[in-house]
């Protein structure tokens, strides 16, 4: 089974975590704004969605549902804030270059240490980040997990 979305966090990642360091310049596209243009404010690169952590499951339900109603999908990154590849995984999902691919998605970013122990989503957590592509009606259609996820898992979504 094909897992686009994942794929693309995929190589994402690869793209943030291969290069060895972030650029502090971003080459711009031909015919790209430059100048007073460019330094207009934009909206973010991938609209991020706070939900009640207590509540986790049921607001995951709603949110995927709203955002099927507006042709978007939810992607849930489970993470931390001492988590170096979940550092850069956000890097590449505010990276200007990959504003078309997130378009019609919504990022919820979920704290592991600030949830309840136990399962999550269905599942044990034993490693991040963990990215969870869910289906429109909220349930978790597909998982990807841990520091493995860059090098390890592009092979295995085609």
């Amino acid at each position: 089974m094909s897992l686009p979305m994942l794929a693309l966090a995929v190589s994402f990642l690869l793209s943030a975590v291969d290069a060895g360091v972030t650029p502090l310049v971003e080459e711009l596209p031909p015919g790209a704004p430059a100048g007073a243009e460019a330094a207009a404010p934009r909206a973010p690169v991938v609209r991020r969605v706070t939900v009640d952590l207590r509540r986790l499951g049921p607001e995951l339900r709603a949110l995927a549902q709203e955002a099927s109603r507006s042709g978007a999908r939810v992607l849930v990154e489970l993470g931390a804030a001492w988590c170096e590849p979940c550092r850069a995984l956000d890097a590449a999902f505010a990276r200007e270059s990959n504003r078309a691919l997130l378009a019609a998605w919504w990022l919820v970013e979920v704290d592991v240490d600030a949830l309840p122990s136990g399962p999550v989503l269905g599942r044990s957590v034993h490693a991040v980040p963990s990215l969870v592509r869910l289906d429109r009606s909220g349930r978790p259609e597909a998982w990807l997990h841990g520091a493995a996820l860059p090098t390890d898992s592009a092979a295995r979504l085609d």
